[in-house]
């Protein structure tokens, strides 16, 4: 039996609470899109925000029976992307830090991304990886990544589809995630670059 569109919330809730897949799907139709957006606000890329888009759907499912439906829902999300989107970069900075630690025999009680962050020998290396890059890729990653310009800006700016400029920024991650990998001494630090320089 279908469930009517306009259902009131608190129904669509109690029907989620109930295992209602398509109560589900409605409320994911509803907020998917500004919860994607407040993801890709702290983390500036595109790809990992609509993964952790699909964890908190993912967790939204899995705790379902305990959602109230007296309580509002978009706070609820909006607390649950929070957290997850939270989680991942302190994940993802303790993973950098170890690597660091592991690749210059430092110890734990220096800060030591932010002294490599700053390095020289760090951004010669990022320069030439870039550099390795066709001329239009190499322009829209910095735009992106450097610069911080969403992809709809560099659309405008270049005269060219937001599908082009995604296309460009997905195969330039890839070429310099690859480059990182064959140094691994600043695998950490090109992957920090990479999500984070335009924060």
């Amino acid at each position: 039996m279908d469930i009517d569109q306009n259902l009131p919330e608190k129904n669509l809730l109690c029907q989620l609470r109930s295992g209602d897949m398509q109560a589900f799907d409605i409320l994911y139709y509803r907020y998917s899109q500004i919860i994607y957006a407040n993801i890709l606000k702290f983390l500036k890329d595109e790809t990992t925000a609509e993964d952790l888009l699909q964890d908190v759907f993912l967790r939204i499912w899995e705790n379902r029976s305990k959602i109230d439906p007296e309580q509002s829902f978009a706070a609820f999300l909006f607390t649950c992307s929070r957290n997850i989107t939270f989680n991942f970069k302190r994940r993802l900075k303790l993973e950098m830090e170890s690597e660091v630690h592991l690749a210059y025999g430092i110890s734990e009680s220096e800060n030591t991304i932010d002294r490599i962050l700053d390095a020289k020998e760090a951004m010669v290396l990022v320069e030439a990886l870039l550099s390795r890059l066709p001329n239009q890729r190499q322009k829209i990653f910095r735009l992106s990544k450097l610069e911080g310009k969403s992809y709809q800006e560099i659309s405008e700016e270049m005269g060219i589809s937001i599908a082009t400029v995604r296309d460009h920024i997905v195969k330039a991650n890839k070429f310099i995630r690859n480059g990182a990998l064959q140094d691994s001494g600043f695998s950490a630090l090109l992957l920090a670059l990479l999500l984070y320089s335009s924060n």
